[in-house]
């Protein structure tokens, strides 16, 4: 099909070079034919090379115009197309992290920019709360330092909720700067991203990649229109995500209400009325010792299933406890628990280190991590033991489980089993941690989690 459409257009191009010679020949012929006064050759040969050097600088240049509008047209086509491709793709994902991230990675894709950021604001819609960034290395994030409030540049876009195109950030009187180990950067182009005729957050491309046949490498006002575009889908998918995760609270929430309201009416009822059986018996036992006895087997068989159904509980609340408690003591509990509700051999080995300096919702995160993976082990692998090792390496804490078991296949690698592996995939990239999870070299399966000592807040 392209090298048809090259044909065409060097047949046309020929045809209007030709066509002009070809009519002035006629002309010339027809001359010839109707006068008997002497045809001046060198005149007429001079005029057809002006002739053919104007057909031809006449015809290189309406292609070349013609080309440049084809170029622009399959550019504004493969952006049209692409951006309904990024609304596909927006559409399918509901977690808020998640959306945050892809928001950023497909804005550079249709703009064709080399860095991205989402800076979603707060509910006053005057600061910068939270600060997604796509082309830096998490290395070189990290030592950057905080992310930005919202000065500079940054702040005129959120002032003005208008669209800003740059040129050049450096050389504009409004930017105060780069921080240390920011790389530089060029152009610059600003989109809000408004939901409801509210501004929720802003997201800014900065240097334009430079592609063959387009000498420029400043954003366009065709990738401005995109842009803007995408942002009102952009809006949308975060609504939704945001709705989601206020849906998921509540759910939790009213899980919580149920479990306390099943404590009350069915553990804590179940101990006052073997407390009345207990005061019943010791008011038996001088009376009628048998009866006692019975009494006290039936309250120890009670206290038993009351003890049964309070770790069924404790299973499904635990995350709770992790509450105020750093990665060494979580990763103890974990495994006393393990030992204590299955037959698994558990091996725990933690190396020193400063287990205290990691955050306390990003120890949350590690230890759900960890409570699913245990859990997975417990459920599906069929082994019979399980070695958890935790060890403190200099720009990052390494994590690693490992079982005896059956091992994972590519496909549960790869599509997860239920929502445990998905949801342990999700908990690792909030943490900006590097996940590896598949067979070990014995057999079983390894989970090995690389979490960086420099922790974003979740």
């Amino acid at each position: 099909m392209e090298f048809q459409q090259r044909y065409n257009t060097r047949f046309l191009k020929g045809l209007s070079i030709i066509l002009p010679i070809l009519f002035w020949l006629g002309v010339l012929f027809l001359r010839v034919q109707a006068s008997d006064t002497p045809i001046n050759w060198t005149v007429e040969l001079f005029t057809l090379l002006a002739i053919a050097l104007g057909a031809f600088l006449f015809s290189t240049w309406i292609f070349q115009i013609i080309r440049q509008r084809e170029r622009e047209i399959q550019e504004r086509s493969t952006q049209l197309a692409d951006l309904y491709e990024a609304s596909i793709i927006l559409t399918t994902e509901l977690e808020l992290g998640i959306v945050l991230e892809r928001v950023v990675e497909l804005a550079c894709k249709l703009a064709n920019a080399k860095y991205g950021a989402l800076g979603v604001l707060d509910e006053d819609g005057k600061h910068i709360e939270q600060f997604i960034t796509v082309g830096i290395p998490h290395e070189q994030r990290d030592k950057m330092g905080d992310f930005p409030l919202g000065h500079g540049l940054l702040g005129v876009l959120i002032k003005k909720g208008e669209a800003v195109r740059i040129p050049s950030i450096p050389q504009d009187k409004r930017a105060v700067g780069f921080p240390k180990n920011h790389p530089r950067m060029g152009a610059l182009l600003g989109v809000p991203i408004r939901s409801k005729g509210k501004v929720i957050g802003d997201l800014y491309l900065t240097d334009k990649i430079v592609e063959e046949g387009n000498s420029s490498d400043e954003f366009s006002a065709r990738d401005q229109r995109i842009l803007e575009m995408f942002a009102s889908q952009a809006a949308i998918a975060i609504e939704n995500a945001q709705l989601y995760r206020k849906t998921r609270q509540l759910a939790i929430l009213k899980e919580r209400e149920r479990f306390g309201m099943d404590l009350h009416d069915g553990i804590i009822q179940s101990i006052y009325a073997i407390g009345l059986m207990l005061d019943d018996t010791h008011h038996r036992l001088e009376e009628d010792p048998l009866v006692a006895k019975d009494g006290i087997n039936d309250a120890i068989r009670g206290l038993n299933i009351v003890i049964r159904d309070l770790r069924n509980y404790i299973l499904d609340l635990r995350p709770q406890r992790f509450q105020g408690r750093d990665l060494r003591q979580g990763l103890v509990e974990l495994a006393r628990d393990l030992r204590a509700n299955s037959f698994l051999t558990v091996h725990l080995d933690i190396t020193e280190g400063d287990y205290g300096a990691l955050p306390e919702e990003s120890t949350v995160e590690i230890l759900h991590i960890v409570q699913e993976a245990l859990s997975n082990v417990r459920k599906h692998a069929r082994a019979s033991a399980v070695d958890i090792h935790l060890q403190q390496q200099i720009d990052f804490w390494q994590l690693e489980i490992i079982d005896d078991g059956v091992g994972i296949t590519p496909e549960q690698e790869a599509n997860g089993q239920g929502n445990g592996l998905k949801n342990m995939r999700e908990r690792a990239r909030a943490l900006h941690a590097n996940y590896l999870i598949g067979n070990g070299e014995n057999g079983g399966t390894q989970l090995t989690i690389k979490i960086p000592r420099a922790l974003p807040k979740i």
